[in-house]
């Protein structure tokens, strides 16, 4: 486990509320977890019962998850909602916050730059779910389990602290290449909102009342264990759906164990040669060691850096906090 030090700077965050919407994770490392999030000078709650030995898939049964989501998307208390890990699940949950009260549904828009979801893989669903329903910012970051069992490297560990601590107002990536190069960047810029996640969550919103909505935005889309040719289809099926219709520029990160990495590269040049807006790779976000945190529904700007070599940077606005 790393070893954290609590800071005595004043923290633009106070409580952490630990849910597993998803999949089950290790019961002792519950204790751990809870630690760790106060090792880094938080309060944290975690429900005695988050998990359950009940239900052969998820953490706990639908309504138990939806539940202590609901509770940490309309707590006062808290300003952040850190899942314990993603696997398979999070997306059942959704029929339970599209039948919340009036009163609740306001209290989560209310709640919209108060406070963040922290999560990847499987927790796509719910970054797309409130930001289409409530035009929340979110964090597309590590998930505890994987930090708690150095899953992941520490240098993304620390650009995600930086991030929640409010301690910079962005994030840089400098290893952004694009495929088509033909195509070019008004002005050598492009300034959009940012959003995406797991491709296949992303390729599950299609026809739900909480589709995707990536007109005039970047889209970024990452998975593993997809087999090339299942890549092609899920892109074929979201450029037949209209996903990318006015899309400013598509973003693919990391597709991992994905069984061929040469055909994954040939899927993507196919994809880029069939469109007419940028498509760009960067590594280092996804489900690799590495996996820097990449805020969501906030602005990015891409730059150029060699033109030359087809080299870009992005800069993304850390999510917005408002006391």
């Amino acid at each position: 486990m790393f070893t954290l030090c609590a800071s005595t700077d004043t923290y633009a965050v106070n409580q952490v509320n630990i849910i597993a919407p998803s999949s089950k994770g290790k019961e002792p490392d519950l204790t751990t977890i809870k630690e760790y999030v106060e090792a880094l000078g938080f309060n944290s709650h975690i429900s005695e019962k988050i998990y359950s030995n009940n239900d052969p898939f998820y953490s706990n049964s639908d309504e138990f998850r939806a539940s202590d989501l609901v509770s940490a998307l309309i707590d006062n208390d808290n300003k952040i909602i850190w899942c314990i890990r993603g696997g398979t699940g999070s997306s059942r949950l959704i029929p339970y916050l599209e039948r919340l009260s009036n009163d609740k549904k306001a209290r989560i828009a209310q709640n919209k730059n108060k406070k963040i979801l922290i999560g990847y893989s499987d927790i796509t669903a719910l970054h797309i779910y409130l930001q289409v329903k409530y035009d929340w910012q979110t964090l597309h970051g590590t998930t505890l389990e994987m930090m708690v069992n150095n899953f992941v490297s520490e240098s993304s560990v620390e650009k995600l602290k930086r991030l929640i601590l409010n301690q910079q107002s962005s994030i840089r990536f400098n290893n952004l290449k694009i495929i088509n190069d033909d195509i070019k960047l008004k002005n050598g810029r492009l300034e959009s909102k940012i959003i995406g996640g797991n491709m296949i969550l992303v390729e599950n919103s299609i026809g739900t009342t909480w589709q995707i909505n990536a007109k005039g935005k970047i889209l970024f889309l990452e998975d593993v264990r997809v087999y090339p040719y299942a890549i092609e289809r899920s892109l074929d099926h979201l450029k037949q759906a209209h996903v990318f219709d006015e899309v400013h520029a598509v973003i693919f990160g990391d597709f991992i164990n994905s069984g061929n990495d040469n055909l994954v590269e040939v899927v993507k040049e196919r994809f880029a040669k069939s469109v007419n807006f940028p498509v760009f790779t960067v590594q280092g976000i996804g489900h690799g060691y590495v996996n820097d945190p990449l805020p969501l529904n906030t602005y990015a700007t891409v730059g150029v850096q060699d033109e030359k070599e087809g080299l870009f940077f992005i800069d993304v606005q850390n999510v917005g906090f408002m006391d």
